[in-house]
Order: structure tokens, then sequence, then C-alpha cells
């Protein structure tokens, strides 16, 4: 009877223990903040500042060199205000050269978007697009700019053009996180594991797979593709705090907890995206807290409020007067 009780105990404990490891952060890749990536998009900055050495009329290396910063901006690796100088610097170089350039016209509405100066922004994209039509990344650009406008219908019609041309099917992730801001996440599935058996040590698809997921509220899959984009982008905080949001969603608090403590001690004495801690925050319930880093999000004029009016995690807070002064701000076109 004995031997019999200490079998079932020790079956306890070992049910136990597989439950609380469950899902499992690796605190190294926590602590690299995505170094790898970041260091990736600044060697193709350099690639192209190589170029301009060579030719400084070369406009597409210095198209190239600006949207290298970009990346690394709107990836969350550095603040807007350590990038928009160089971008816009190159831009007036490549502009200087060949104003009716295709590339330079598309830069020029991303720099638009950014900046929140949304009409020069659609009329540049436009621009850029009449000049050539099948310059997919700029109906790509134009197409998100749609989508942060509320202006659903055209950008998917953006969509469909680039579908229909993109023979190679390199836009299927854009065309997937067009779905996921009309909450179309059974449709986003299947371009994302498309794009994931194309190169499946590419981080980013796997992170819209799990958004997918989690809009689905399949918890198990959304935290473990997750994880899996965590890992692949060596701890971009981009994908921490999507990672962090599902968590708190699936109930795991305290890893979503242990997120959130790290971020903010880390972010005492380094940038980290203060809007992609607030996901973590808000899937917590932790709304003033959220609310603080919008604001301060708002501040350091963050890539990731661009999309303030479509992105659905925020909707636990949209209703609260300081998540409307925000949007206020940010001075969105009404739609008549």
């Amino acid at each position: 009877m004995k031997t019999l009780l200490t079998f079932i105990l020790s079956i306890c404990l070992l049910i136990s223990c597989q439950q609380k490891e469950k899902y499992h952060l690796d605190k190294t890749i926590l602590a690299s903040l995505g170094t790898k990536h970041k260091v990736e998009f600044q060697e193709l900055g350099d690639y192209y500042e190589d170029l301009v050495m060579k030719d400084t009329t070369d406009v597409e290396a210095l198209v190239g060199i600006a949207e290298s910063e970009i990346l690394v901006y709107a990836f969350g690796y550095v603040p807007n205000a350590a990038v928009m100088p160089k971008v816009e610097a190159n831009f007036e170089k490549a502009y200087q050269l060949d104003s009716l350039n295709s590339n330079v016209q598309k830069l020029k509405g991303i720099i638009h978007f950014i900046k929140k100066e949304w009409e020069p922004s659609e009329v540049a994209f436009k621009k850029s697009i009449k000049i050539n039509p099948k310059n997919l990344n700029a109906r790509h650009w134009y197409s998100l700019y749609l989508m942060a406008m509320k202006r659903v219908d055209e950008s998917m019609q953006q969509s469909d053009i680039i579908f229909d041309l993109d023979k190679e099917e390199q836009f299927l992730l854009g065309r997937g996180s067009l779905y996921y801001f009309q909450y179309r996440f059974e449709e986003m599935k299947p371009l994302m594991q498309k794009t994931i058996e194309k190169n499946p040590k590419v981080p980013w698809p796997y992170d819209w797979l799990g958004m997918a997921y989690n809009g689905l509220e399949e918890h198990d899959d959304a935290i473990k593709t997750y994880i899996k984009a965590f890992n692949l982008s060596d701890g971009t905080v981009e994908v921490g705090g999507g990672l962090g949001h599902a968590l708190a969603d699936a109930s795991e608090i305290a890893l979503a907890k242990e997120m959130t403590t790290y971020y903010d001690e880390v972010s005492k004495v380094r940038y980290l995206p203060a809007v992609q801690r607030a996901f973590i925050h808000i899937g917590l319930k932790e709304y003033d807290k959220s609310l603080e880093l919008l604001e301060q999000a708002y501040e350091e004029q963050s890539w990731f409020l661009l999309f303030m009016q479509m992105e659905h995690w925020y909707d636990p807070i949209r209703e609260d007067q300081r998540f409307k002064d925000i949007i206020k701000k940010m001075r969105y076109p009404i739609l008549g």
C-alpha cells in the first residue's frame, strides 16, 4: 500500500512539474533584445553605404540606406529621433538626383506617414505607383497607409493587385497583416504557414501566425508559435510584446509579469518600444500602466502608434479618455 501511494504521489509531482514547465522563456534570448537582427538590418544599411561611397549618384542605394534605417526603427530597436535625420538626409540626396524615381516617391510617402503627415503621404504613394504601377513595395506601403486610415476596401484593392502580380509570393505576410486588422484570422493562417514553409528560419511570419492563433483564442498554438518567433527573433521586443500579450490572454500571468518586470528594469537604462510593453499590460488588465506607456510612445513618435485606429488589442482601453486624447493628437483624417 505504501509503495502504491508513493508511486501515485510521484506521478502527481511529475504532472505538476510538467504543468509548471509547459511554457519556458529562454532568459538569454530575453536579455538579447533582438541584437542579432538589429545588427543584420544595420549591416544592410552598411552595404548600401558602400555602394554610395563608390557612386554618390546611386539613387537606389540612397533609398536603401534610408529604408534600412526605417527598418531598425520600425522593429523597435531604436527610437524615432535616432534614425529620422539620416533617413531624411538620404531622401533629400535621392530626391535631388531623381525626384521622379518611383522608389524615391515611395520613400517620401513613408517619411510623411511616419511623421503623421497623412495627405502628403498619400500623394507621394500615389505618385510612386503612377510612375511605376508594378512597384509592388510601393503598393504594399500604400495598402498599409490606407488600412491605418481605416479605408479598408481601398487597402484590400491594393493588396489584390499585389496578389495578382506577386508571382514569387513575396508579399504574403503583408496581405496577412491586412487580414489581421480585419479580424480575418482564419484567412491569415494559411498565408503565414506558406511563408514559413518558404523560409522557416525567418521569425516574422511566426509572429503574425501567433497573432492569428491568439485572435482565435487558440491559446496553446498562439504561445508555442510566439515562443518560436521570439527565439528566432533573438528576443526582439516587437515580438516579445505579442508573446507577453498572448501569455496574459491565456492566463499565464506569472510568465507575462516576468516579461513586464524585466522590460521595466531594462527600460531605465536603454530604449525599449513602449507600445509593445503596453500590449502586455493590456493583456494583464493593467490599463493605467498601459496608458502611461502609450503616452510615452506618443512623445517618442513610435512607429507602432500609426495603426491605433485598427489595432484591436487596444479595444479594452479604447473608451478611456486618455486613449481618446492620444487618438486626437494623431490627427487622423475624418472619414466622410
